[in-house]
């Protein structure tokens, strides 16, 4: 994968730490308001997950006079709760190396623009561009294309990272690479459905796949980290 100009990340369960806490959220919905038996309504959220929650609903119960607020009380509960998470420890670090080897960061996600963008400045990390959803731009094609416009780039040189198989169906459907993050889904689940794509377990590992430098090791005789403090310098 060298030559990649732009690298798109899905956001929930690949660049922030909230996929368990999602899954039970939807779970407990679905079996508080439509009676589904606990592990079947956790392995339909997650079958169905890489979409808007809104979408969600409409596959799992189209139409159904319940899922607006079923809807309402994800969101709601979301949002009120997204203090509570962070970043993936090698998120910015990672990140920082992948721009700094010249290609573009991207987070394309299925929650509402603000709500990321308030989470990662509340963070302080930094990427070239953020998507999120609204009607009639969504992750998949939406977000791919818009990014590849932005900065110049065809598919043969776009790349997306996500963690669900709907992520992947997205990315084929637009005819990008796509790389699979295990978390959520296991690799032996991302083999079966693309074949041979590339499937990391942290994002660092994206360094070895784009052939790219990883954060500078501390010099010879220098402690990793902060004496006075007990942590890794911030810089």
């Amino acid at each position: 994968m060298e030559g990649i100009k732009v690298l798109i990340l899905d956001f929930d369960g690949t660049v922030a730490d909230t996929m368990s806490y999602l899954t039970d959220l939807a779970a407990g919905l679905l079996v508080g308001r439509y009676g589904m038996a606990p592990e079947g309504a956790r392995r339909a959220y997650v079958e169905t997950t890489g979409l808007p929650f809104v979408q969600q609903m409409e596959i799992l119960y189209p139409g159904d006079a319940r899922n607006a607020e079923t809807v309402r009380l994800f969101e709601t509960e979301k949002r009120e709760s997204m203090h509570r998470f962070d970043l993936f420890p090698d998120v910015m670090p990672v990140i920082a190396a992948i721009r700094e080897g010249g290609a573009k960061v991207c987070v394309s996600s299925g929650n509402y623009e603000d709500l990321i963008l308030d989470f990662m400045e509340k963070r302080g990390l930094e990427v070239d561009l953020v998507m999120g959803f609204r009607p009639g731009f969504e992750k998949g094609r939406d977000h791919f294309e818009h990014a590849m416009r932005r900065f110049g780039s065809g598919p043969e040189a776009t790349v997306f990272v996500g963690d669900s198989i709907k992520d992947g169906e997205r990315a084929r459907d637009c005819g990008i690479a796509f790389i699979g993050r295990t978390g959520l889904v296991a690799e032996e689940a991302f083999r079966e459905a693309f074949g041979q794509i590339p499937v990391v377990s942290a994002l660092e590992d994206l360094l070895h796949i784009l052939k790219l430098a990883g954060p500078a090791p501390p010099a010879p005789g220098e402690d990793a980290t902060n004496p006075e403090e007990g942590q890794r310098p911030s810089g």
